[in-house]
């Protein structure tokens, strides 16, 4: 069952991933009324890969095939540390699509089906496999720092892109637009977020090493 629910949470994930690709690049690389500017190949892939929805769907695809391979070089991705980071990330990718940015969006066609692949199904087959199948009671509350330095590190990387490109792929991280103690703001929020999910998840690991203990 565990590789069973892994390799089809993989196939979820490639197959969002895949229709978000397909739907994204023809409208960035092609002239329209909504696009004045075609982006050749190199900057449509950079941007793709800005939106931290796609970075965090990769992130739990190479988590699941780090997992099953049992390769030495993705050996990171099946620390206890990455996968906790990944269940807390996720969780807010869900929630935060759910009350934040659906409620505004009216998605139809391929880009519909990716989203809804990428910001429900694939959050919850993770939050699943992660619970009945991680091994757990490795996390420590020390370590939620560490936890935080991924989503840390992506929004370093959105605010020096957009700093010389002026293109930020979220409204709260559009330092050009709203300035960066606005940006500050939200992110200190979202980390404060993420820091509550994450002490969820480690409690929850701390329970779960304690179920699988035998009596």
């Amino acid at each position: 069952m565990r590789i069973v629910l892994a390799w089809a949470a993989v196939l979820v994930g490639v197959t969002g991933l895949a229709l978000d690709w397909s739907a994204i690049f023809p409208s960035v690389m092609t002239v329209s009324e909504a696009n004045p500017v075609a982006r050749s190949f190199p900057d449509a892939f950079i941007y793709f890969w800005t939106y931290f929805t796609h970075l965090t769907n990769l992130w739990l695809i190479v988590t699941y095939v780090a997992v099953l391979s049992g390769w030495r070089w993705l050996a990171w991705f099946r620390t206890p540390v990455m996968m906790g980071s990944a269940a807390a990330f996720i969780t807010l990718v869900m929630l935060y699509y759910h009350f934040m940015l659906a409620p505004g969006l009216r998605l139809e066609g391929a880009l519909g089906v990716a989203t809804y692949l990428l910001h429900y199904i694939a959050p919850i087959l993770y939050l699943v496999w992660w619970t009945a199948f991680a091994p757990h009671g490795r996390l420590r509350f020390t370590y939620i720092p560490l936890m935080l330095l991924p989503g840390i590190g992506y929004v370093a990387w959105v605010l020096v892109r957009g700093a010389f490109v002026n293109e930020y792929p979220y409204d709260i991280l559009d330092a050009g637009r709203f300035g960066y103690l606005a940006v500050a703001i939200g992110v200190g929020v979202l980390l404060v977020a993420v820091s509550v999910f994450s002490v969820i998840i480690v409690a929850g690991d701390r329970w779960f090493a304690r179920r699988q203990r035998p009596a």
